[in-house]
């Protein structure tokens, strides 16, 4: 391995079509920016629906089944549904123009999703919302992937990352200033659109920017792949990613399975912090708005900078596995934290020891897929991608809230013991995630040894 980089990583078995690594090409910088911002406000829709639940339920007289499958099932199983045929096409066309399409239409779907009136209508916009927001992932991935280096991959990721981090905190810190308005002001009236609530303005408000910014996406740099012609044609269908996968099923098993527990215990207990804040500590919804946003653009502001400037550190240094022991060790820490935070007798403590919980995993959105763009072939990353965003949402989208809500009801039997759900909840799948990173690592070495011996 001739030259200055530190790992080319060419393509497994096509080498002649990828090129090799390259410096930090020029407006990679300016392509994290937009795309973070993109992120941000799409994550700032997907999230204010959360804590907005208890006014649109009361607002629209749905049952607590109609509402987890708004809270979950509607965006989760079309982002689900999508994901490979946006994975397929990242890896065909422009994905400048692919992620353009679908950031319009997911903030069209956003704001539908305020100018309803049923749940049919929600039910629908919130898919909307699900379906085009697949369409973030693998282009993003993509493209940070062929403008960085792989040794300088995850500080990038983590700022795109980062984007989805505030847009969560932004939407309880938003949620709480709706809830705070709307109780002095039910409704407000819009020119040929009539009277909306609170909760219906805050998906107006975060739904349209998403609009003005979409053409910001025609700033950044194309991505190169490789279509040269007369060159041998480099893998391109599923088939040929799942023949890649049989080569390291070991490394793509703990690897999807481990991020997608972690996924699952974000969105499991960021579902259910706010009804837990309330029912065993007696807080007012309006200020667990504020203090959840807070303390989560806190944690995004400092943690995820430092975990991608971390394992990019351990990696350039030649540690192989560095992504998934980074990971390992995470979750060792997050595991004490939160399942004390369910167990203990203050507010305070709680929200406390889930931010320290959610400081040493938060990274996962931004670690995991970076390891999975080293590993993985170019011509193959947005299928890769789109593949491990549907086991995403299955495991942690979807049934992460689930699970929770089950373990109160069937298990416990009991609403008061939801803090003895989450804390089981907690304990399992940073438990399991860890042990999952831990096994994963000599497996993730010998796919990063199979990538390098490819180019030599």
């Amino acid at each position: 391995m001739a030259g200055t980089q530190s790992i080319p990583f060419p393509g497994s078995g096509a080498s002649s079509a990828e090129p090799a690594a390259e410096p930090v090409r020029e407006g990679a910088w300016r392509a994290v920016a937009v795309l973070t911002l993109l992120y941000w406000f799409g994550t700032l829709d997907r999230q204010v629906a959360a804590l907005l639940i208890p006014m649109i339920k009361a607002d629209l007289s749905l049952t607590d089944l109609q509402i987890s499958m708004i809270q979950g099932l509607a965006f989760g199983l079309f982002f689900m549904i999508m994901s490979p045929l946006m994975g397929w096409l990242v890896d065909r066309y422009s994905r400048r123009v692919i992620l353009f399409c679908g950031v319009v239409g997911w903030s069209i779907s956003a704001t539908a999703s305020g100018l309803v009136k049923s749940f049919g209508g929600l039910f629908a916009a919130r898919a909307g919302v699900g379906g085009c927001e697949a369409s973030i992932n693998p282009t993003a991935y993509a493209m940070l992937s062929e403008l960085f280096p792989p040794k300088k991959l995850s500080l990038p990721m983590s700022l795109f990352v980062m984007g989805g981090n505030l847009g969560s905190g932004m939407s309880f810190l938003l949620g709480g200033g709706v809830i705070a308005w709307v109780s002095t002001s039910p409704q407000m009236s819009l020119p040929w659109i009539g009277p909306l609530a609170g909760w219906q303005l805050a998906f107006v408000v975060t739904g349209l920017p998403g609009l003005l910014l979409a053409p910001l996406l025609f700033t950044i740099p194309e991505s190169r792949r490789p279509r040269t012609a007369g060159v041998t044609a480099a893998p391109s269908g599923f088939g040929d990613l799942w023949r890649h996968y049989r080569r390291f099923p070991v490394f793509y098993l703990t690897h999807g399975l481990g991020f997608a527990l972690i996924m699952a215990f974000v969105v499991g207990l960021q579902s259910w912090n706010a009804t837990f804040l309330m029912r065993a500590h007696g807080w007012a919804l309006s200020d667990i708005g504020y203090l959840l946003g807070i303390f989560q653009v806190g944690s995004a502001l400092i943690g995820l900078a430092f975990h991608g400037w971390a394992v990019d550190r351990l990696f350039g240094r030649g540690r192989k596995d560095a992504h998934l022991a980074y990971f390992a060790l995470m979750c060792a820490l997050a595991f004490p934290c939160a399942t004390a935070a369910y167990l203990i007798d203050s507010g305070m403590a709680t929200l406390l020891l889930y931010s320290l919980a959610y400081f040493f995993i938060m990274a996962f959105a931004s670690i995991g897929p970076a390891a999975l763009q080293i590993t993985t072939p170019a011509n193959l990353r947005g299928k890769a991608s789109a593949v491990y965003m549907v086991g995403v949402s299955i495991i942690g989208t979807i049934l992460g809230p689930i699970v929770v809500a089950s373990f109160t009801d069937l298990l416990f039997q009991d609403e008061k013991a939801l803090g003895w759900s989450m804390a089981l909840f907690a304990a399992l799948t940073t438990g399991l995630a860890g042990a999952l990173f831990f096994v994963g690592r000599p497996a993730m070495r010998r796919a990063i040894d199979a990538r390098m011996s490819a180019g030599a």
